[in-house]
């Protein structure tokens, strides 16, 4: 799925070789452990410790493994109802067309007043369902050929 291009107010870090160093070395124990097992302790300095929930813990996974890189992090907040054009320009399609497929009740959507609006995670689904539409009807379409002998060498 294409990204926003026009994404404002992105906070950069500055990763430093340290930073980078620790970044990698915290990273290999990932492939260490049975992601299963896997948790992110917090513990301050007097012994309270908190483990870190999966998901947000998948989330500072993902960040040492960017740090790791040496390279500048950007980070920004996206809403999650995006308009019509940003939802038409992160899908691939045309405006028009996902007003219809909108209309249709083909993807989910909701006013605002009188505008449209998309939620990031039913956009994600929809073009998630798309491709996996797309794969089947690729496979199907050579099991036809296959059966009429078309790929004969």
């Amino acid at each position: 799925m294409a990204a926003l291009t026009a994404i404002q107010n992105v906070r950069t870090i500055d990763v430093t070789s340290s930073q980078s160093a620790e970044a990698r070395e915290v990273s290999r124990h990932f492939h260490e452990v049975d992601p299963g097992e896997l948790q992110i302790k917090i513990e301050s300095s007097s012994g309270e410790a908190i483990i870190v929930p999966d998901e947000l813990s998948n989330l500072l996974q993902t960040v040492l493994r960017l740090a790791a890189s040496g390279q500048a992090i950007g980070i920004t907040q996206l809403p999650k109802a995006l308009t019509s054009v940003e939802s038409s320009k992160m899908l691939g399609i045309s405006r028009p067309t996902l007003l219809k497929l909108a209309s249709n009740g083909e993807i989910a959507s909701h006013k605002v007043g009188s505008h449209t609006r998309f939620n990031r995670s039913d956009l994600k689904a929809f073009a998630e369902t798309r491709l996996n539409n797309q794969r089947k009807s690729f496979d199907e379409l050579r099991e036809l050929e296959d059966s009429l002998g078309f790929n004969q060498d």
